[in-house]
């Protein structure tokens, strides 16, 4: 074989060897079983925390403002209690009556407490089993009791009295009759939250008001009021009270484990001694 012929030869072989796909190794350490392994070991995602908005007026001894700006009163301790069992946090949120109800209604705020259940407010709402009862009376200026010697809100406004309520309370179907009748609604004045509906009867604005028994007392106790107002014989049925939930924020599934953790709560007997605290 000559020169150019070895020539011709390297040169094929060169390129031959050129044109032959590179061998792939696998990447050292790294074995197709590890990834399979580290796929199935991933977090699963956090359950959303529970977070309910509660929306509370001052109402004392059941919901108001107390030492430290703290939400207190027998409710709030009640529904701190049945969260804990839920593990739910609760955000507060204090106003009036009026305006918390039209908040629940669009849903700014979760739940109420110390609710009269109605068809109007059904419509919005979810209710839980009651969690306590409650019942209102009147109360009047004390130089003047003598005057009042009535025995039903009924004959009190068929008299031409006046009569203090909480705009958007429900006081029952008694009251709400009277409401109702475009003779007698005249004679009901409403104030925006309890101390007010207190301070028309101060003002000899209204007769008498429609306060809760433990509210009124409350009240007059806080203000040193003993010696100007007083309870009047005349109490409305006694009604039950529930929380109410917004339909906008809340699934029953929500109030049916609200209801679990207030029997739970009952149960345990730490709901009495509660009631027993603030009843005392």
């Amino acid at each position: 074989m000559n020169l150019q012929h070895l020539l011709c030869s390297a040169v094929v072989c060169l390129l031959l060897s050129g044109c032959k796909p590179a061998e792939t190794k696998p990447a050292p350490d790294v074995k197709p079983e590890a990834v399979t392994t580290v796929a199935q070991t991933q977090p699963e995602p956090k359950a959303a925390a529970c977070e309910l908005k509660l929306g509370f007026e001052s109402w004392e001894p059941y919901q108001y403002i107390g030492l430290e700006q703290q939400a207190s009163g027998l409710d709030i301790e009640i529904m701190q209690a049945v969260a804990d069992r839920m593990k739910c946090t609760l955000v507060m949120q204090h106003g009036t009556w009026q305006d918390l109800l039209g908040q629940l209604k669009q849903g700014k705020v979760d739940l109420l407490l110390g609710a009269s259940k109605t068809p109007a407010r059904e419509e919005f709402a979810l209710f839980s089993e009651p969690y306590r009862a409650e019942q209102f009376q009147l109360f009047v200026r004390k130089d003047e009791a003598d005057q009042y010697n009535f025995t039903s809100v009924a004959e009190m406004v068929a008299a031409k009295h006046k009569v203090g309520l909480i705009s958007d309370y429900y006081y029952g179907e008694q009251i709400s009759a009277l409401y109702s009748d475009e003779h007698m609604r005249p004679q009901f004045v409403e104030s925006s939250m309890s101390e007010l509906n207190i301070a028309v009867l101060l003002d000899d604005q209204v007769d008498a008001v429609l306060e809760d028994s433990f509210v009124g007392a409350a009240i007059i106790r806080r203000k040193g009021l003993e010696q100007q107002i007083q309870p009047h014989p005349v109490k409305l049925p006694e009604s039950p009270i529930y929380v109410m939930f917004s339909k906008a924020t809340v699934q029953q599934e929500k109030v049916s484990s609200f209801n679990q953790a207030l029997q739970q709560l009952k149960d345990s007997g730490d709901y009495q001694q509660l009631l027993s605290k603030y009843q005392s």
